[in-house]
């Protein structure tokens, strides 16, 4: 079988349309959502802060009162009280006074300006100013962090540690997320055997399925790892059948190359499924299958290691987190000096795995290995993007590395 409807990894998102997967929310306790994708723009209720604070330890003074000082002319202002974090200031600054405050507390009235505890000296009931404060100088305004109604969440946006103390910080116990999409992993292969198992001369332990569930799992995917499937027509047909009954996404790992004995395609269509890419213009990972059988979405990974970790990386991770509702950003790429010449082929877009330095600058080099190589998945440190326009770049040359 010839590859058919190669698909360039590039037009990513034009393929999601076709997808008829629609995720579906529900509330969680922020203390359950971390990791989910938020499916609502949260609001903030109110201004924050509320009233204008400090953000150093210092004085709250009038700016005007300490315009002009310096150390040979210092401001001279009579000190009438300190302030309390928690508490709301009773009194309000007049001409030639001042207040201590720390960092947090509220500006009493009359106070426009916080000079820091560095640039004053007291002395009893006085306190020289060797600064001048502009109005507002460490002050953080009303609504300055957060107006009432502004978006602080977009829906779209996964929750992170961060977030859930962003939420905590409002008062807002629960949000509402998209229900995390329930993933389907098996390997296929007569030569596959059970992690558990002893492998015989030409039989090998599973990597790739366990390799997939894992990444699913640390996005926050609801991942369920199936037994491996017998290279037979009807045991992977039975499996693809029962797994969309159950499970919105089915992942085999194997038989997706243009072999003889590669039945997955097969195994699709006679599912009545539909196949909308079968190789993908990246390497490796170019004998990647995405179809659709019974409304569900089926992908099928190359069965070499190093290819099936890149088309999880770069193909279905991004997918699936579209799919999840959650807005996915381009992948960050850092630019690096090459150490090693490497080739490429016009029209393939080549990751080539690498290993990072740093001497006065960041550098990459290749490591070089065939997919079937299980070791190398743990030996770099990111992959270098050889563009499909580019048939290989020189030592010294600087260039895009995916750090993992």
């Amino acid at each position: 079988m010839a590859f058919l409807n190669l698909f360039d990894q590039r037009k990513l998102w034009e393929l999601a349309e076709k997808i008829p997967l629609e995720p579906l929310s529900e509330r969680k306790s922020i203390y359950d959502a971390l990791g989910l994708v938020c499916a609502e723009d949260v609001l903030a209720p109110e201004d924050i802060p509320p009233k204008a604070r400090s953000e150093v330890d210092g004085y709250a003074v009038r700016s005007r009162d300490v315009k002009g000082a310096s150390v040979e002319r210092p401001s001279l202002l009579t000190r009438v009280g300190s302030i309390v974090v928690d508490e709301v200031p009773q009194f309000e600054l007049n001409p030639g006074e001042c207040a201590y405050i720390p960092t947090g507390a509220i500006l009493p009235k009359g106070a426009d300006a916080v000079v820091m505890i560095e640039y004053v000296e007291e002395s009893g009931n006085y306190v020289e100013v060797f600064k001048p404060a502009a109005p507002l100088e460490n002050v953080v305004s009303p609504g300055e962090d957060m107006k009432q109604g502004d978006i602080v969440l977009k829906r779209g946006q996964r929750i992170t540690p961060q977030v859930v103390g962003l939420l905590s910080y409002l008062g807002k116990l629960e949000v509402q997320v998209y229900r995390p999409l329930k993933v389907f992993v098996a390997a296929t292969g007569n030569e596959i055997v059970e992690p558990t198992q002893v492998p015989n001369l030409g039989q090998y332990r599973d990597a790739n399925s366990l390799t997939v569930w894992s990444m699913l799992k640390e996005r926050g995917f609801y991942a369920h790892r199936g037994s491996i499937i017998r290279d037979e027509l009807e045991n992977i047909h039975e499996v693809i059948n029962k797994a969309t009954q159950n499970y919105d996404v089915i992942v085999l790992t194997g038989g997706s190359s243009a072999g003889i004995r590669d039945l997955v395609v097969r195994a699709v269509e006679e599912a009545g499924g539909t196949v909308l890419a079968h190789g993908f213009t990246i390497k490796p990972g170019k004998p990647t299958v995405i179809g659709i059988v019974k409304e569900k979405l089926f992908v099928g990974l190359p069965g070499h290691p190093m290819s099936c970790f890149v088309s999880a990386s770069l193909i279905v991770m991004p997918l699936l987190r579209r799919l999840q509702g959650e807005n996915v950003k381009p992948m960050p790429l850092l630019k690096a000096r090459l150490r090693t010449a490497v080739f490429s082929r016009i029209g393939v877009e080549e990751w080539i795995p690498v290993r990072l330095s740093y001497e006065e600058e960041l550098w990459a080099e290749p490591v070089f290995s065939k997919s079937g190589m299980v070791s190398s998945m743990v030996r770099n440190e990111g992959f270098l993007r050889i563009p499909p326009e580019c048939e290989g770049m020189e030592p010294g040359e600087v260039v895009e590395v995916l750090l993992l």
